[in-house]
């Protein structure tokens, strides 16, 4: 019985720390509909030092819907508009502070060798 006990005990102790780490981890933000002119206004204050998530809830529903997937650069960047950043095969879009530890968070659309929305993640930066 209580080998039983110990078990149960260790395997709720490691859901409760699973979900503890992905709560920590993961983005606070509710999808909201994808507005290019909201998301081109909002370029700014995602720049800004405590900005808040200001383009977070419109990167998951992109992200969640997969809407950028199999478009070309030239598509993603007249949707999105200009990156704030373009390391090799990737734009990186500013987001604001959307993860628990108030670091901010960027939209990256990677690309495959055709030149084609391959995947879509939110990293903290």
């Amino acid at each position: 019985m209580s080998k039983a006990i110990t078990i149960t005990a260790l395997l709720t102790t490691a859901i409760v720390a699973l979900g503890g780490f992905h709560h920590f981890t993961s983005i606070h933000a509710q999808a909201e509909p994808f507005d290019r002119h909201q998301w081109r206004d909002r370029q700014a204050a995602a720049q800004q030092n405590d900005p808040g998530c200001v383009r977070g809830g419109m990167a998951l529903s992109l992200q969640q819907s997969k809407s950028l997937s199999n478009r070309s650069r030239a598509e993603t960047l007249g949707l999105l508009g200009e990156p704030d950043a373009k390391p090799e095969g990737q734009l990186r879009y500013n987001l604001g502070q959307c993860h628990w530890d108030w670091r901010h968070s960027a939209l990256v659309v990677s690309f495959d060798a055709n030149g084609l929305v391959e995947h879509t993640a939110i990293e903290t930066q």
